[in-house]
């Protein structure tokens, strides 16, 4: 008898390469918060809830602009106040999602065409992790693979 082996041909998808130990922030939260959780954890991407539902992401840029802008309205305020003043809700982005079946190929796509850093990965509209630009070129880096 003989033995047949296989080998996988399955493309890498974003749920093997998604985050799944998230930091989420809720609409009314501040970008203070924001700043002092992505200075303290390393974050840079935060998926927004209201309730359970998923409604945006703020990133490290957008608090970069966010901040820069409320500092030229009010010069004489610190950075902190500064922060404090906006919530979340007012600079967040849409979100863009993929399951976790999505080709790492095709989130890559997605990203490039829509000039975005991430992708949020949900089920059933549940958050179940998020993508990165830099996790998808880690993974390719990684594994010589193109992603198909």
């Amino acid at each position: 008898m003989m033995a047949t082996t296989t080998t996988s041909t399955q493309p890498k998808t974003v749920g093997d390469v998604m985050s799944t130990d998230l930091v989420t922030l809720k609409l009314t939260d501040t970008l203070r918060l924001a700043d002092d959780i992505m200075n303290l954890a390393r974050v840079r991407h935060f998926p927004v809830l209201d309730g359970d539902k998923l409604v945006g992401v703020v990133n490290q840029v957008d608090l970069l602009y966010a901040s820069m802008a409320s500092l030229r309205r009010r010069p004489k305020n610190s950075l902190r106040e500064a922060l404090g003043a906006i919530a979340v809700k007012d600079v967040m982005k849409q979100v863009t999602t993929v399951t976790k079946d999505t080709t790492i190929r095709d989130a890559a796509r997605t990203m490039v065409e829509r000039d975005i850093e991430c992708l949020l990965v949900t089920e059933s509209d549940q958050l179940l992790g998020l993508v990165s630009r830099t996790d998808l070129l880690r993974e390719l880096a990684n594994t010589g693979q193109n992603g198909d």
